[in-house]
């Protein structure tokens, strides 16, 4: 929880610094005014390892992320933007590389992990304008995921899984730090988009859940009239 508030603190310190820069062109001048929109994701996940109670389940898992955002997008000058997110989330991994010995002594070769969650995309952006209806957008910044709820499901019964259902809450649990970084077009208030998040390290480790996770994917969204 340390490293969560010195990054908290920081990613405040740093909008703090951009606040006159942010209003004043979108309050003073009107060129550029603030909007809301929300975005439907799908991606592919491929994470380094899945584990459940502190075991390695599998050396390599793949699978989809799909979600549904809201978003607020607040311009900047010279065409930057910052964009925070607040996305719900469902990820399903199946395993695809080596399973440890504790689940193949019992006969297991293939597991299911399943997962909904919260993720937090804080993005800096920057605008091009093509046409007068035609837009192109560049964006990364830091990306973090709350995991609520976890299923794992086996294709055998095993002692190791006497509970299938586990349920790691932020703090102690799921908790993690990600780069999401991608590329975007808009087409008058049309946005369509690809980005690809690499995680970075454990916040909050959880016994349950992907290390290391990484999504690629896409994204197609509206964005409402501005304010």
């Amino acid at each position: 929880m340390k490293r969560l508030a010195i990054i908290a603190t920081i990613l405040v310190l740093a909008a703090g610094s951009l606040h006159a820069h942010l209003f004043y062109d979108m309050y003073r001048t009107g060129v550029r005014r603030p909007y809301f929109g929300m975005r439907l994701t799908g991606g592919y996940s491929y994470p380094y390892t899945i584990k459940y109670a502190r075991i390695p389940l599998s050396t390599r898992a793949t699978g989809f992320d799909a979600g549904i955002s809201g978003l607020f997008h607040a311009p900047m000058r010279r065409g930057w933007f910052l964009e925070p997110q607040f996305e719900f989330y469902f990820n399903s991994l199946k395993t695809a590389g080596t399973l440890s010995e504790q689940v193949v002594k019992d006969g297991i070769t293939e597991a299911t992990m399943r997962t909904v969650g919260i993720k937090v995309p804080i993005s800096l952006g920057w605008r091009v304008k093509l046409s007068r209806d035609f837009k192109m957008y560049f964006f990364t910044g830091p990306e973090f995921d709350f995991r609520f709820k976890t299923w794992f499901k086996t294709d055998k019964p095993t002692k190791i899984f006497d509970s299938t259902i586990s349920h790691p809450l932020y703090g102690d649990y799921g908790v993690d730090l990600g780069l999401r970084s991608g590329i975007g077009f808009g087409i008058n208030r049309v946005y369509i988009g690809a980005y690809f998040t690499w995680k970075l390290c454990d916040i909050a480790k959880s016994d349950y859940g992907a290390k290391r996770q990484r999504v690629a994917g896409i994204n197609l969204g509206y964005n409402f009239r501005t304010l």
